[in-house]
């Protein structure tokens, strides 16, 4: 299959994301609905869930083989994917949610502020977790661990 354009590759990524949220919503959704009693409503929610993220799986398939020019890849095989989730999880711990707690905090939001917080806290963890798990499949390949540019995650440690 062709690579799609990077124009293109960003609205797939778009979509995807898109869907993405689509499925968590119905999940959620799903959970209301069985919680409050309605057991069909709630089924209907997880077969759309199911279905949508069958269709975000699809466009991560795509995804996956498209290289943009500047040659950066998000998804790829399990090395990659490691590395890329610890540089997210780097950044929503120590970008994303430390700027919403602070404007949580300047609105007046405690209990707001204190719930991104506790969030920040979790990615933190995963962060750990997902950097082991990158580090541990690097000590049983001849693979690098993942550029430690793109996970900002140093050996040092």
């Amino acid at each position: 299959m062709p690579q799609p354009s990077e124009s293109l590759a960003a609205e797939l990524r778009a979509v995807f994301a898109a869907e993405a949220t689509t499925a968590l919503r119905y999940a959620y959704f799903a959970h209301i609905a069985e919680t409050e009693g309605h057991t069909q409503v709630a089924e209907l929610f997880t077969d759309l869930a199911d279905s949508i993220t069958c269709a975000a799986h699809g466009h991560l398939d795509v995804l996956r083989d498209a290289t943009p020019a500047t040659g950066f890849r998000d998804v790829g095989d399990t090395p990659l994917n490691l590395a890329s989730s610890v540089t997210a999880a780097l950044e929503q711990s120590g970008e994303t949610y430390p700027r919403l707690t602070a404007a949580a905090l300047d609105e007046g939001g405690a209990d707001l502020a204190s719930w991104l917080t506790t969030l920040m806290a979790l990615k933190k963890k995963h962060t750990a977790r997902l950097d082991a798990a990158l580090q541990e499949m690097a000590r049983h390949s001849d693979e690098p661990a993942g550029d430690p540019a793109l996970t900002g995650v140093r050996d040092d440690r």
